[in-house]
């Protein structure tokens, strides 16, 4: 049986359903800004102040390393206070090495708090790293008299 070319036309087919139309949205949306964004913890006085004393402690706890270091591994000798092996090279040494350690520890943890969800800890970290550095810096001299005077 073959198609006859003198057949009436089919009836036409009922009207598409428009597709259903995106909410009115400004210019400047986006999809992904109407995500929530993670809740975040209040900024706390306390958080700040453990972050600043923990960094203080830190700051502390080097200047203690580097005099352990020094009296443990360092000389006496006759060649001045700049000589190799004696105490306040050595103290300076780890001082400066534990300083710079610390530092990066620091820059790390401290923006990494703020840009995350504990942005008063990591406030207090940076704000106690830098108030540690000119009061180390003051107690590493006293020390490294102090060696180098005995």
């Amino acid at each position: 049986m073959s198609d006859n070319p003198y057949r009436a036309p089919s009836p036409p087919a009922p009207p598409e359903q428009p597709a259903t139309a995106a909410p009115a949205v400004a210019a400047w949306s986006h999809p992904s800004l109407d995500i929530p964004r993670p809740v975040r913890r209040p900024v706390e006085a306390r958080l700040v102040w453990r972050g600043i004393f923990t960094m203080l402690g830190a700051h502390a706890l080097t200047m203690v390393a580097g005099v352990f270091a020094a009296l443990l591994f360092g000389q006496q000798n006759d060649y001045g206070p700049g000589g190799e092996g004696s105490t306040e090279s050595v103290f300076m040494l780890v001082g400066v090495f534990g300083q710079f350690i610390l530092g990066i520890v620091a820059l790390v943890m401290g923006i990494g708090g703020v840009v995350g969800k504990d942005g008063g800890k990591g406030a207090g970290i940076l704000i106690g790293w830098v108030a540690g550095i000119p009061a180390s810096l003051i107690a590493g001299i006293a020390i490294t008299i102090t060696f180098a005077n005995s």
